[in-house]
């Protein structure tokens, strides 16, 4: 994938070209002569967290881990008592 800009019309366009393409037809005006720009290089992806961001999203997740855990012991407490005012015997 490269980029080029055609000098006619100036429009900037990519194209999926082998390796050692100089010129590209225009996908704008179709002059034959774009030229192939030098592009910056994408940003490298960031894997590794901070110690701060670890300690954030630890955080988070045993927030989480809390907050489920309670809602389960409510929700099991009202079936619970739900099926004693039945007469059933769980």
């Amino acid at each position: 994938m490269h980029e080029f800009r055609c000098p006619a019309c100036d429009a900037r366009f990519e194209a999926l070209v082998p390796i050692g393409t100089e010129t590209e037809e225009c996908r704008e005006c179709g002059a034959p002569r774009a030229t192939r720009l030098i592009s910056q290089p994408a940003e490298p992806p960031k894997f590794v967290k901070s110690a701060g961001g670890n300690r954030r999203q630890e955080a988070k997740n045993r927030n989480l881990k809390d907050a489920t855990k309670r809602d389960f012991k409510q929700k099991r407490a009202r079936a619970r008592a739900a099926a004693k005012s039945r007469g059933g015997s769980r």
